[in-house]
């Protein structure tokens, strides 16, 4: 049975490009199998010169200790905060008070017993 849909043809690609996309596949993966290889070696250590250094990996670990130096606050930022953090806080400081208010009410009207009080040895 003939292949209908080929992946390669659908954005008609040429056949030189299609050479360098699996020329750059296969140095991909030489590259990551030589730093899984060395990574995970067991007998490397910094004495031996074992360090491994990457400038990709450093730059993205500089990148994410230096995160709050760059961060620049747009409208975004702020209602992500107030959505993310301040809302959540009141509403439920709103319904703590509330709800010990009412329980609050509910004793002082003679409502519940002394004995029936869920919370009498905290208070």
């Amino acid at each position: 049975m003939p292949k209908l849909w080929d992946p390669w043809k659908m954005y008609d690609v040429s056949p030189e490009e299609l050479k360098a996309i699996k020329e750059r596949a296969k140095m991909r993966q030489t590259l990551k199998a030589e730093w899984i290889k060395k990574s995970t070696n067991p007998f490397a250590s910094p004495e031996s010169g074992g360090f491994l250094f990457d400038p990709a990996v450093q730059r993205f670990i500089s990148l994410k200790a230096t995160q709050a130096e760059r961060f620049k606050g747009s409208f975004k930022s702020i209602v992500a905060a107030v959505g993310l953090f301040i809302v959540p806080v009141g509403v439920l400081c709103y319904a703590a008070i509330k709800n010990r208010d009412e329980k609050e009410k509910m004793y002082r009207n003679g409502e519940v017993m002394y004995k029936d009080r869920k919370d009498k040895f905290f208070y």
